[in-house]
């Protein structure tokens, strides 16, 4: 479950499964859903509306983007069932400052063929904002900021979240992913670095000069690099090289089995250096997997899920009330899901900024307002310190630190930020 880091800042990790655009051209046909109640049931189709009958204002309609299905579907659909009890809890609680929200969900499977075409829709529908859980999201950027509706993450691993005003990010944006990633390695320990990139797309390997420039500048050179296929029988040959050039910690860009399979085949070779991995992809199944499960290292955009702040413990309430055992299946629940939760608060945050009223409709150019108004705002504790300007980029240069140990997760320390040239 990697997330393709589509910067160039980073292919690699991000959902871990979701490793690049390429790897999504051979996905099945397209879906999309026809707009439900975001106080329905989980199962899609179904409205529900006396949980927001307490809301006395029009409802909002919010655009949801996603690659809900096809190849990468089991990771993504677990983020939009986060965002829709995000909005069932918000409804029960009388909607955004008085109006019920209506999610509009567009589906594009996956496929970037569907992709524009899918979001295009939800653009004309004309909703107050979108939230991007789509692996696809460059690809309709320019639509959604031509159009000024406000785009929030959700996946905000695309350059956009840096670069472009419309788009809102809830948590650490990818120009300091590299950064972060040689950060982490110091902190473990590591006075070099290894960087195995996948082998399927030229982004990865676009990844390597940052990786080596952010090892460079952190004190933890890069030694040694190489590519990994995900359909190679074995990646013994790189543990191997890796350990004859002293390499102590190992960047692994790939998707989660891959990952997984890199470390268990470095500890058959009685090989056992740091692995570090970007938080976005984490998984439970880590805490078993050999050499993972007692030296894995990651940075993380938002709190990581195993965290037990109090932000975190009141997410798990509300995901238990309408998801129970979400949360607890170890099979699909991953940190990228619960970056769906942290849009869903942002946006929440926005609309209270703006001050709209109950009797005041809930517009684009509101959640865009209320948007430029936050400051310093870490929704509760658990995003890093969010901070928007009107009319500029929106970088998070900030990110939290997770390890697994004796097959246990624990979060390491406290918010660590990338500091200024």
């Amino acid at each position: 479950m990697v997330l393709r880091l589509k910067s160039v800042a980073v292919t690699a990790a991000v959902l871990t499964a979701l490793v690049s655009v390429g790897a999504c051209s051979s996905s099945g046909s397209s879906s999309s859903s026809a707009p439900t109640s975001a106080a329905a049931s989980s199962g899609s189709g179904t409205t529900a509306t006396a949980a927001a009958a307490a809301a006395s204002g029009s409802p909002v309609t919010i655009g949801v983007v996603c690659s809900c299905s096809g190849p990468f579907g089991t990771t993504v659909s677990q983020a939009y069932t986060v965002v829709q009890d995000w909005a069932k809890s918000v409804n029960a609680a009388g909607g955004l400052n008085g109006h019920p929200v209506t999610l509009m969900e567009k589906d594009n499977g996956s496929v970037p063929g569907s992709a524009l075409t899918d979001a295009q829709a939800v653009i004309a529908a004309k909703p107050a904002a979108i939230i991007d859980l789509d692996i696809l999201d460059e690809v309709w950027q320019k639509a959604a900021s031509s159009a000024n509706i406000p785009v929030i993450g959700g996946n905000f691993s695309v350059e956009a979240y840096f670069t472009d005003p419309n788009w809102y990010p809830s948590g650490q944006t990818n120009d300091s992913i590299t950064y972060s990633v040689a950060a982490v390695a110091k902190q473990a320990g590591a006075t070099n670095l290894a960087d195995f990139y996948c082998a399927e797309s030229a982004q990865c390997q676009a990844s390597v000069p940052l990786i080596k420039a952010a090892g460079q500048s952190v004190g933890v050179p890069v030694v040694y690099s190489a590519s990994i296929s995900a359909t190679a029988p074995n990646y013994t040959a790189q543990c191997v090289a890796a350990q004859q050039a002293g390499v102590k910690a190992i960047f692994i860009g790939d998707s989660i089995n891959v990952i997984d399979r890199v470390a268990s085949d470095c500890n058959q070779q009685g090989y056992d250096p740091i692995f570090v991995t970007e938080g976005t992809g984490f998984q439970n199944l880590a805490l078993s997997v050999p050499g993972l499960k007692n030296h894995l290292w990651s940075s993380y955009p938002i709190l990581p899920y195993f965290s037990s702040a109090p932000s975190v413990t009141a997410m798990n309430a509300v995901l238990n009330k309408y998801s129970p055992g979400l949360t607890s299946n170890n099979n699909i629940w991953s940190e990228f899901a619960v970056q769906g939760w942290t849009a869903g608060l942002l946006l929440s945050q926005a609309v209270k900024n703006s001050g709209v009223t109950a009797s005041e409709p809930i517009t684009p150019s509101v959640v865009t307002a209320g948007l430029d108004k936050v400051s310093n705002d870490t929704l509760g504790g658990i995003s890093p310190a969010l901070t928007f300007t009107a009319g500029k980029p929106h970088p998070v240069d900030c990110w939290f630190v997770g390890r697994v140990q004796n097959g246990v997760a624990s979060q390491v320390g406290g918010l660590t930020c990338q500091k200024s040239s």
